[in-house]
Formats: structure tokens, sequence, C-alpha cells
């Protein structure tokens, strides 16, 4: 499985955001590289901890944006973002207890997760965040 490589496709079109995004997919692609080149599970334990704090800060952003604008769907991205962050925990719980087979299904979750999460969840505020900004010009 190849590395993710940041496409423009990937913008929600907020800077901010996507420079946060592709720092995820570095720290991704970090991941990805120590699976591949079969680096022991403290490794990866180091990454994910790196990983988990990381996409704590990035979901707060994100979450803090929306309260900004009144997205509507703010609670249902929480959830999502609450829920994204449990599953890697439990990852990061698996791998502690010495689970070697877990360390690429646990890349291709990640892989899958940011790239499922950006494309679909992520361009929903995207269009809102365009959108209000629109009304905000247009009203001034």
């Amino acid at each position: 499985m190849p590395l993710i490589k940041w496409r423009d496709s990937y913008s929600v079109g907020v800077e901010r955001f996507d420079e946060e995004h592709k720092q995820l997919v570095e720290l991704i692609n970090e991941m990805f590289e120590m699976v591949r080149d079969k680096k022991s599970v403290n490794h990866l334990q180091d990454a994910i901890a790196k990983l988990i704090e990381y996409t704590r800060i990035h979901f707060a952003d994100e979450e803090e944006a929306m309260e900004e604008v009144e997205y509507p769907h703010l609670e249902e991205h929480r959830e999502i973002h609450a829920n994204l962050l449990q599953q890697v925990l439990e990852f990061q719980e698996e791998l502690r207890s010495g689970r070697e087979e877990l360390k690429m299904d646990l890349y291709k979750f990640l892989r899958e997760w940011l790239m499922n999460h950006i494309l679909d969840e992520d361009m929903k505020y995207s269009t809102y965040l365009s959108q209000e900004k629109e009304s905000v010009a247009q009203s001034a």
C-alpha cells in the first residue's frame, strides 16, 4: 500500500485546516514507513502517541471554527471526531499488548479514516464555511 500523497482535491478551502490535514498525512506516512520497514511496536507507539496528540489539536481547531460560524452539524461532526479518536486509542491499546499483526491494519485504518473523513465529512463544513464567507462579504 503506497504512501498518501496530498492532492489539491483534498483541500477544504481553509488554509489552516489544509495545513493541519497535510501534517496528519505526514504523520500517517511516517507510521507506514515504520510498518514497511518492520520497525518495532515501540517505535510505532511513539508515532501513534504523536498522531493522537496532533489529532486532538486538529479536531479542537475544526470544532472551534465550526462553533464560530454556527455550523448546523457541529454536534454530529464532534461525535464523528470522538469516535475516530476512540478507535485510534483502541488500536494503541491493542498494540501495547504486543499484537504485531495489527501494525498494517492500523495503517490501513488511518489511511481510510483520513481520506474518507476529509473527502466526506470535512468537505461538508468546507461548503458551509465558504457560503458563510460569501454571505458576510455580500452583507458588508
